[in-house]
């Protein structure tokens, strides 16, 4: 019995707490959810400066893009045009040579890496005019002239044979006199721009 006169006594009072908390719970409401607004306003400013940054980054990969399609058009547009006066009968291909005049066939050139040599068909006259002098036999200016090379074969491979070919164009050029003990020095129009750290003296 003592225990049974005590459980409503607890309960009355359990009612109470309850309720009493119930009332501090509802007069904080207010309080509690501006400030919880206030949390998801700063939690929500990040994500929007992050979604910013993500439109942002395709602009700046095209930009980045573009501008590298600009540097290397600039560079190709270096590449000087040789006339071929015959049609090629292969496709053209590029290479690491070395050009050079002499007796018998005019202009050859050594393919660096190889023992080969190929023939052209290109004329002397119809080459770029800064170029010339180097391939003139009697010239103080004669040279060896290496470079890349853009060869087009104008006959069938033919092995013990000189094969001839025309060039196309050509770039990077570098002169080594073969008359005076002078340093090679770069044929600058034939020189990407960007990559030109030094002036032809």
């Amino acid at each position: 019995m003592p225990t049974d006169m005590s459980l409503p006594s607890f309960r009355s009072a359990t009612s109470r707490g309850n309720r009493g908390a119930s009332q501090a719970d509802i007069q904080m409401e207010p309080i509690r959810a501006a400030h919880l607004a206030r949390l998801d306003q700063r939690n929500r400013a990040p994500m929007m400066t992050g979604r910013r940054s993500m439109k942002r980054t395709p602009r700046t990969i095209g930009a980045a893009l573009l501008g590298l399609w600009a540097a290397t058009q600039t560079a190709s547009a270096d590449a000087v045009r040789w006339p071929c006066p015959v049609k090629p009968v292969e496709s053209c291909f590029r290479h690491h040579g070395r050009l050079s005049s002499q007796n018998g066939i005019a202009l050859t050139i050594w393919l660096v890496g190889t023992t080969r040599r190929v023939g052209l068909a290109n004329d002397l006259a119809d080459l770029p005019a800064f170029i010339q002098k180097y391939l003139v036999i009697t010239s103080p200016d004669h040279s060896y002239v290496f470079g890349d090379f853009e060869i087009c074969p104008t006959e069938p491979d033919t092995p013990g044979h000189l094969r001839e070919v025309c060039v196309a164009s050509a770039e990077r050029l570098v002169v080594q006199n073969l008359q005076r003990s002078t340093p090679p020095f770069r044929l600058l129009p034939t020189w990407p721009r960007s990559e030109v750290v030094d002036r032809e003296k």
